[in-house]
């Protein structure tokens, strides 16, 4: 199946991909799917395994977003068969390194140079699940990499996670890791809350509620993103915080924006209780 997500047509249209998916009933009522289907990028065959997995499986909470269904794991999985035997066992660790990933850095984390990784990576290429961006590598479906996270067990990925954090401080010359590094990975909306430790300017503080309305309706992403909203954050440097990528933090607020009726980020903040900023 080496090359079925590279080969897989071309890309579905943002309203096509939205009706494919509400052809399901029911499915389209909860936002957590809409970032789904937004993260296959229109993928034709990312969009179906998203369907039958969601028929399937229902929609389970993830990482700071909804778990994609193993249905969606198992086509990225199967992309591979026949692939080098490296080739999964590369794409995992890249996984953790993050939607893009230096090659040296890769190269250090699997113990392998750049010439004995040549057959996996061009396995990857072909397979469309890694693409070129710049000098880095980096993974063509947002989609994909959560699928590739969600695989891995977690003391696996813990473990990978400690070998990464080792590695940036090495390189960075020093015992804490670089302010600069990028985001690796989406987080869990405890840690979001642990991480972010957002403090509410008093001006702002007066507007909002205490408690209950709307803010009890939203998920653990809306409401890390709603917050970064209340600290004046652009959409780019919110992504960044939530480890999502711009499109995802857009599609988000579109629908809060629509499930609250109504048009700007300023009403939004109304809507961000004190008590969670703490």
């Amino acid at each position: 199946m080496v090359g079925a997500l590279a080969e897989a047509g071309r890309p579905l249209p943002g309203e096509a991909a939205g009706r494919l998916v509400a052809g399901t009933s029911g499915v389209m009522v909860q936002p957590a799917v809409g970032a789904l289907v937004a993260a296959a990028a229109g993928n034709r065959l990312l969009l179906t395994a998203v369907l039958e997995g969601i028929r399937a499986e229902g929609v389970t909470d993830g990482p700071g977003r909804a778990r994609t269904p193993k249905r969606v794991q198992e086509v990225v999985r199967a992309t591979l068969r026949g692939a080098p035997t490296g080739s999964w066992q590369l794409l995992r660790v890249a996984a953790v390194l993050g939607r893009s990933c230096q090659l040296t850095e890769l190269a250090t984390m699997t113990g392998r140079n750049t010439a004995q990784m040549l057959p996996d990576l061009d396995a990857l290429l072909d397979a469309g699940l890694l693409d070129w961006a710049g000098d880095d590598l980096a993974f063509r479906h947002e989609l994909v990499w959560w699928a590739v996270l969600d695989a891995l067990p977690p003391a696996v990925r813990q473990a990978l996670r400690a070998d990464r954090e080792r590695l940036r401080r090495r390189r960075a010359g020093t015992g804490a890791p670089r302010a600069a590094d990028p985001p690796a990975e989406p987080v869990a909306p405890a840690d979001l809350r642990r991480r972010i430790g957002l403090r509410t300017a008093p001006a702002v503080r007066e507007r909002r509620p205490e408690a209950g309305g709307a803010w009890d309706s939203f998920s653990g992403v809306e409401r890390a993103i709603a917050r970064l909203v209340a600290e004046g954050m652009t959409n780019r440097q919110i992504a960044t915080r939530v480890r999502l990528s711009p499109h995802t933090v857009n599609y988000h607020l579109r629908g809060l924006f629509r499930r609250l009726g109504i048009s700007s980020r300023a009403e939004l903040v109304r809507h961000v209780p004190v008590s969670s900023a703490a």
